[in-house]
């Protein structure tokens, strides 16, 4: 039996690792105060380390003489990447040698997980690396901090719980779980919101207290770089009450970082008016300076206006500087209307025209209103929530915490048949996810409440259509249900209904579906070639069996 559950939050912008002893079995779990935080060192600056809760999810790749070999020294070993704060402030000052939101690359709809892509304007002498190889990094990172703690305690031996983005295709879950297997660590995933739910499960003497059968729980996890959504369901077990995940939304890049940018943007065309153009390496450094200042003034309603301060190359630091105002005005206009404004239930989120030619960058959505999402993944799922959890570090801001509030209130009015909206907050808004998939750990091995969850989507795999070829079109393709919404982990397999060909010993593509929606579908269930639409194409393999064995290229 392992001697700790340890949770993992390997997020878009921060990552967090929370951890617990397991109880002797046959005692009763105490969460309360029993769940901790692990410190994760790193640098902050050349040869200074500092363990600090929070890991910046940023890996920075320098030059070879941009610092000594004593610089890179950790209490595990040199570094050959900076991974952490000193990462972010490095890649705020110059361009070409950072990464960032490499976890929103695993699930790009356009480029493999294991394709060398970032940093996307790498410099020449910098080596292009996959999302999936930083991934890796920052796990490897997490695991030396781990190991540099607890010694006697093999991370390879503990319950390790790794959270991921409800929305993650089962492409993007492989690959973390595969990441995770090459740094050591044998991890089950959960769902980001879930285990934001669990983090308030494990807050509470008695949850039943706080909810009724019928009830639903919208989990609205704003991160730095995704939005989540999710609704779970309080139902009647055997007299009692019991809980059930019965809806996913889809993966929405949009978040903190969203609204940085959007500040960054503001103040760098107040300085292009007055004649002064940035350069890319200084947007970098005005974004960082952009968040300090958003903080202070989300933090301080009295603060009228924060000075905010780009460096420019020259002798002197303070000569050359580019100065700018950011006023309280300025963020509640572009972050509270822009990001959460009224809107009315069943509004669509807005779809943006596409450029025909674009760079190769995340796939961001062009639609900056949260609510706007909101309103649309409700009205999907033709549900009404009474109960709201809100997670993340978002709302950390008092003021977007109410205003969000107060628009989903009056979004949700009419259903609510003059109830008040309850909202349900989790202790921490940073660290709930690492903490939840702690508790989870913990309540998969000693016993508690579960949330059901399983499948968050019905998947399916193409089959030829019978169907004749027409003249002009692709082969028809109809998509076979294999695995329904909902299924759990350790289900029994179900067979097929009826008995398909498979071709051998030529290349063949295999396609693959899910479902948009949270209504389950039977095994054998056959989508036909003229309804995929209704379906999200998955990323294909390209094989061929010769003699049982699958070779994949």
């Amino acid at each position: 039996m392992s001697q700790y559950f340890i949770g993992i939050d390997l997020g878009t912008t921060h990552s967090a690792v929370y951890y617990s002893p397991s109880n002797p079995a046959g005692t009763e779990i105490n969460q309360v105060g029993r769940i901790q935080q692990l410190a994760i060192p790193q640098f902050i600056a050349a040869g200074q380390v500092d363990a600090r809760p929070l890991l910046p999810s940023f890996v920075y790749f320098p030059h070879k003489t941009e610092f000594l070999e004593s610089d890179l020294l950790l209490p595990w070993g040199k570094a050959t990447s900076i991974v952490g704060q000193l990462a972010r402030e490095l890649g705020a000052k110059s361009s070409g040698r950072l990464v960032q939101s490499a976890k929103s690359w695993l699930c790009h709809s356009r480029v493999a997980a294991d394709e060398a892509v970032l940093p996307v304007d790498a410099l020449q002498e910098v080596e292009k690396v996959s999302p999936a190889q930083v991934t890796e990094t920052l796990l490897a990172h997490l695991v030396s901090a781990w190991t540099s703690q607890f010694p006697h305690a093999p991370i390879a031996e503990q319950t390790v719980v790794i959270t991921v983005p409800a929305s993650f295709d089962p492409a993007a879950r492989a690959i973390t779980e595969q990441a995770a297997e090459k740094v050591g660590l044998r991890a089950r995933l959960i769902e980001e919101p879930l285990a934001a739910f669990y983090a308030w499960l494990s807050d509470q003497q008695n949850w039943a207290d706080s909810l009724v059968v019928n009830d639903h729980i919208l989990v609205v996890d704003v991160g730095g770089g995704t939005t989540d959504l999710s609704l779970i369901q309080v139902v009647e077990q055997k007299g009692a009450l019991g809980l059930e995940r019965v809806a996913v939304g889809r993966h929405i890049l949009l978040g903190g970082d969203n609204m940085d940018l959007t500040l960054t943007y503001h103040l760098a065309a107040q300085l292009a008016q007055n004649g002064t153009h940035l350069e890319p390496w200084q947007i970098m450094g005005l974004t960082q300076a952009c968040r300090e200042a958003k903080e202070r003034l989300l933090s301080n309603a009295d603060l009228e206006d924060v000075s905010v301060v780009v460096p420019s190359r020259g002798r002197s630091l303070f000569n050359n500087s580019i100065k700018a105002t950011l006023t309280q005005n300025d963020v509640q206009q572009l972050l509270i209307d822009g990001f959460f404004p009224p809107v009315q239930l069943g509004e669509q989120a807005q779809k943006a025209a596409r450029s025909g030619f674009s760079a190769i960058n995340l796939d961001y959505e062009g639609d900056p209103a949260i609510t706007r999402h909101i309103s649309e993944f409700i009205a999907k799922h033709d549900v009404k929530p009474s109960k709201v959890l809100l997670n993340g570090g978002v709302f950390n801001a008092n003021v977007i915490r109410s205003t969000l509030e107060t628009r989903l209130a009056a979004m949700l009015s009419e259903s609510l048949s003059g109830r008040e909206l309850t909202m349900l907050t989790p202790s921490h808004l940073d660290h709930a996810v690492a903490k939840g998939a702690t508790y989870y750990a913990q309540v998969q091995a000693q016993g508690g409440v579960r949330v059901k969850s399983g499948l968050a989507a019905n998947y399916y795999i193409g089959v030829a259509s019978p169907m004749p070829a027409i003249p002009g079109m692709a082969p028809p393709v109809d998509a076979i249900c294999v695995a329904p919404f909902g299924l759990e982990e350790g289900s029994e397999g179900q067979m097929l209904p009826n008995e398909f060909s498979l071709v051998v010993g030529e290349s063949v593509t295999f396609r693959f579906f899910q479902s948009k929606i949270s209504e389950t579908h039977a095994v054998g269930k056959v989508i036909g070639a003229f309804s995929l639409a209704q379906l999200e194409e998955a990323q294909s393999l390209v094989g061929s069996f010769r003699c049982g064995s699958l070779f994949v290229w």
